[in-house]
């Protein structure tokens, strides 16, 4: 018998056992792939439920009292940040999340009450009633910070920098109370150098001679108390500037802290002249003196004819073609610009930025600006 024969039927064989080994290997891969996703259908459609409830948060949030551009506002800063929640962002106020959206959302900031406590509680004025705030956002500044203006109705105004993130004192003054009681800054004697009191035992009772004294010095008449405070510091100011108080228009004076020093900041005009000041809060020392001839009209505007905030707004608003309630207001501040008063206005509606001009007494619209 032909051996060629004996070996075609076990060749057969062979191949078709290798065909259905293989088939059968492929039907076990299969089934791990496919069939352990088809036994629980009910799972994961279960879960894939909640997320869109949650997403909805943010249509729903006009109900919350939220404006429809403050909720566009919102939505833009959680397609950066999606983990941000949405009742969280709302605390916020437009200028922090305009400021968070242009810095990618790396977080949620404290908020600018939460500054404002933490300024107070490192200034020691929390118990002090009269003691007032005033909080700016720097979100988009390195490193992210809040400034907070602590204003007393005597010692003046001290400035703060807060971190956005994490609430810690980045710079300022701690426990301004005690420290400017300690200087002897406001509350100096009148008459004395250097702003500190006198002893007591140099201050005999009226008509009584001090030891060593001699007899007719009690008979001398008493010198006239000598300005002190804000006022000393502006007369040392004036007195560097030859000018004089009558002289001297939009004068403004703060009590500030300056590389750990107490100083008085004046700024004041004298006809087209700026005049800027830094004044030793104890001793009324010029520290630093500048002036710039700005060429000012002499008949600048004043205050008092001023359109005021929402006019100029509602300005804004009208040449952009945008309602209120479809924007947020970023900032509406009076600026002067070369002795014309003007509000500077910045808000965002439908993902579009606006940034105008207004002139402060005809409500003109100076500059319109757009960015996308």
């Amino acid at each position: 018998m032909n051996p060629e024969k004996r070996e075609n039927p076990l060749t057969r064989w062979l191949l078709i056992a290798t065909i259905a080994l293989l088939a059968l290997v492929l039907g076990l891969q299969l089934w791990q792939m496919f069939g352990p996703d088809d036994a629980p259908p009910s799972g994961p459609p279960a879960q894939e439920a909640s997320p869109p409830a949650s997403s909805s948060q943010p249509s729903g949030s006009p109900a919350s009292g939220v404006s429809p551009g403050k909720a566009a506002m919102i939505e833009d800063v959680q397609a950066l940040n999606p983990s941000l929640p949405f009742e969280d962002l709302a605390a916020l106020s437009a200028e922090e999340l305009e400021q968070l959206w242009e810095t990618g959302a790396p977080g949620l900031p404290i908020g600018i009450s939460a500054a404002a406590q933490a300024a107070e509680e490192y200034a020691g004025t929390l118990a002090v009633d009269s003691v007032t705030s005033e909080t700016d956002p720097e979100l988009d500044e390195a490193p992210p910070h809040y400034e907070v203006e602590l204003h007393h109705p005597t010692l003046g105004d001290f400035e703060y920098q807060i971190d956005a993130y994490s609430g810690q004192v980045l710079e300022g003054a701690p426990d301004i109370l005690k420290s400017v009681q300690a200087s002897g800054g406001p509350q100096e004697a009148p008459g004395t150098p250097g702003g500190q009191a006198a002893p007591a035992t140099q201050s005999p009772a009226p008509g009584t001679p001090a030891p060593g004294a001699q007899a007719p010095a009690s008979n001398t008449p008493a010198p006239s108390p000598a300005a002190s405070g804000e006022e000393a510091a502006k007369n040392a100011a004036f007195a560097h500037a030859g000018a004089s108080a009558a002289d001297a228009s939009s004068l403004r004076c703060k009590l500030e802290w300056d590389d750990g020093q107490q100083v008085y900041d004046i700024d004041f005009w004298v006809g087209d002249t700026e005049y800027n000041y830094k004044i030793d809060a104890s001793t009324y020392a010029v520290l630093e003196a500048e002036q710039e001839r700005q060429g000012r009209p002499a008949g600048s505007q004043a205050a008092g004819a001023f359109i005021g905030e929402e006019a100029a707004k509602r300005a804004a608003l009208d040449h952009a073609g945008v309602s209120a309630s479809g924007s947020g207001f970023l900032k509406c501040e009076l600026d002067e610009d070369d002795g014309l008063w003007v509000y500077e206005i910045e808000f965002r509606a439908e993902g579009v930025k606006y940034d105008y001009e207004i002139d402060a007494s005809s409500g003109a619209v100076r500059k319109a600006e757009q960015e996308h």
